[in-house]
């Protein structure tokens, strides 16, 4: 990011609550300039509350710009997925947050069925990928990581090829696994692979994996390092923007997408229906999805929900991973009772 930029940043970003969400620090990387054509509607007042599940400098890099935009401050909590959740959930109706932009589609979902949703469609969401606007439009994905095996390439006698692999003998206690009940993205990846392959197929995987000695714990940012350190040598689900930012570091990691397919899970915004100032938060979600916004979001390798969006040069397009064969409408609702099971089986 640029130095003008930065301070900028630090001028006017407010983190009130705390420092680190999901995943970890990454370094925008070279993307083309985009100029945002959004004006924010007139007679801005006020100050909202996002709770988000994202990266720190992602985070605050857009809170920036639309506060420098439209003149209304926000205080940002981050946290992972987990900690967020159960903030709102403790808060119940008093929730101090307006918006919220989480790690996470399944429980956004969930947030959706149990009403607490305010419906808006943003500016731009006709460009974005199909399946990442809830069909009520009670939230909309506005970027998206890939959940793939992070491999320390000198920690392995071969590269896997596929999430099977990793029940291999010469992968025997080498692998970890975010824990989903602090990582969103694996909990979606779990709710995923039940849509696809069904409950049987899904955990006969993850029997032979926790057989061979797979570990869960944290989240994506303590799994990475993990691996990066040598005490592990490959994530199962870990996100791909943190990979890619740590190999352009000269960490020795290989991003792999299983060949049976994986998940682009798209990281949802929405409104709750609590808000205390729903003019300005909707104005938030527009400049979420304005070509400046969507830009910053390539610049820190994650993919644009935006189709006219250009990825960040090393990365991954959204075409060129293969996903599973499943809807988000199909997993609508799902999320709590697989992890629930996945918690009983393996974690309890």
């Amino acid at each position: 990011m640029p130095l003008s930029r930065r301070a900028f940043v630090a001028a006017v970003a407010t983190s009130a609550f705390a420092t680190a969400g999901c995943g970890r620090h990454t370094e925008p990387s070279s993307v083309p300039a985009v100029t945002s054509s959004w004006t924010p509607p007139p007679g801005l007042t006020g100050e909202l509350t996002l709770y988000s599940a994202n990266p720190q400098d992602l985070t605050d890099e857009l809170v920036a710009a639309f506060t420098k935009a439209s003149g209304v401050k926000v205080k940002v909590f981050s946290g992972e997925t987990g900690k967020i959740t159960s903030k709102i959930d403790g808060e119940g109706p008093r929730s101090l947050a307006d918006v919220v932009y989480l790690a996470s589609w399944t429980p956004a979902a969930q947030y959706n069925v149990d009403g607490r949703t305010l419906p808006y469609t943003p500016r731009g969401a006709d460009r974005i990928h199909d399946g990442w606007l809830n069909k009520d439009h009670g939230f909309i994905g506005r970027d998206g990581s890939a959940l793939v095996m992070v491999v320390n390439s000198k920690m392995v006698p071969r590269l896997p090829n596929d999430w099977a692999d990793l029940a291999a003998p010469e992968f025997r206690s080498s692998v970890i696994m975010p824990d989903p009940r602090e990582s969103g993205t694996a909990r979606d990846l779990l709710a995923a692979m039940v849509s696809a392959w069904g409950r049987d197929r899904t955990w006969a995987m993850f029997d032979a994996l926790f057989a061979n000695g797979m570990t869960v714990r944290g989240g994506n940012g303590p799994a990475l390092d993990e691996v990066t350190a040598g005490h592990y040598a490959v994530i199962l689900g870990g996100v791909d923007y943190s990979a890619y930012d740590a190999s352009a570091k000269g960490v020795p990691l290989r991003v792999i997408s299983p060949s049976s397919g994986t998940v682009i899970t798209p990281r949802p915004i929405f409104i709750l229906n609590t808000t205390r100032n729903p003019v300005a938060a909707k104005a938030l979600v527009d400049y979420m999805f304005t070509p400046e916004a969507q830009q910053i979001s390539a610049a820190h390798k994650m993919i644009p929900a935006r189709t006219d969006i250009p990825v960040a040069a090393g990365t991954r397009t959204y075409a060129e991973v293969k996903q599973l064969p499943f809807s988000w409408d199909q997993v609508k609702g799902s999320g709590a009772e697989i992890l629930d099971d996945f918690t009983g089986r393996y974690l309890s």
